[in-house]
């Protein structure tokens, strides 16, 4: 099918970007941070800007939560399935990932051109002097700056908080114009900026747009006669857990860089 939508690459060499989101690592025992069965403990509003200045000591607790949690998961059939794809054709093919998840376990999986939309939980960063650093130890008041020796709350996560900016959007934008396949993973397509980002690819003549998700977007729920024509601005959808859907499609994309 996938040969059908695509004759030939836009440039000399494909150029393919992934997007993932919770869904990727939600099969590694990740927890639900907010929407139904999310613990209130651990609610995603705690990681806010507005926390980091009035009450830094939420938003340690809340990391230090996430750190433990992340610490008993290990990657799955899916991250190893994107980590052995880049390995294989990272001669052949432009391949970026653009992942949402704060958590290392693309990373762990042998992923090498991981890019954190939201930042990681690995990585400290200097309110003070910007200097970014990897995390040493758990979050708490008095962590020092190993380069300005700033203290007391000037030592944070690495992460976007809410009323942040995401990171990377300054060359994300301009690069979805050049993509060839764009392929979405346990996203919901619903939050932004990533939301857009799809939409670009499309509008600029991206030839495959990919959906690969748990569930059918809302609208695709009460028609799954969609999924062979297509959702909005996807033109390939494939519903199913990431661990067995990820895998067969990457081998799908596989075959069509060896052949075309």
């Amino acid at each position: 099918m996938l040969s059908t939508m695509i004759k030939k690459w836009r440039g000399e060499r494909p150029s393919i970007f992934i997007l993932s989101g919770a869904g990727l690592s939600v099969e590694s025992g990740i927890p639900t941070y907010r929407g139904e069965g999310s613990d209130p403990k651990n609610d995603s509003a705690s990681l806010s800007r507005g926390y980091m200045r009035s009450l830094p000591e939420r938003v340690y607790e809340a990391s230090n939560q996430r750190i433990r949690d992340f610490d008993a998961c290990e990657p799955n059939a899916a991250h190893k399935a994107i980590a052995q794809f880049i390995k294989k054709y990272r001669l052949e093919a432009d391949i970026v990932h653009v992942t949402q998840n704060i958590d290392s376990l693309c990373e762990e999986a042998g992923d090498t051109a991981v890019f954190h939309l939201h930042g990681s939980l690995n990585r400290s960063l200097c309110q003070k002097c910007g200097t970014v650093f990897p995390r040493k130890g758990f979050y708490k008041m008095g962590n020092i700056c190993p380069k300005c020796r700033a203290q007391f709350s000037a030592v944070r996560p690495d992460v976007v908080l809410f009323g942040e900016t995401p990171h990377g959007l300054d060359w994300i934008m301009p690069y979805l114009k050049e993509v060839d396949i764009f392929i979405a993973i346990g996203t919901s397509g619903t939050v932004y900026p990533a939301a857009d980002f799809v939409t670009i690819a499309a509008s600029a003549g991206a030839p495959i747009r990919m959906l690969l998700n748990k569930e059918a977007p809302r609208e695709m729920q009460f028609n799954y006669s969609m999924m062979d024509e297509g959702y909005g601005p996807f033109n390939y959808i494939r519903l199913g857990k990431a661990t067995g859907i990820v895998p067969m499609v990457l081998k799908e994309v596989g075959q069509l860089i060896e052949n075309i």
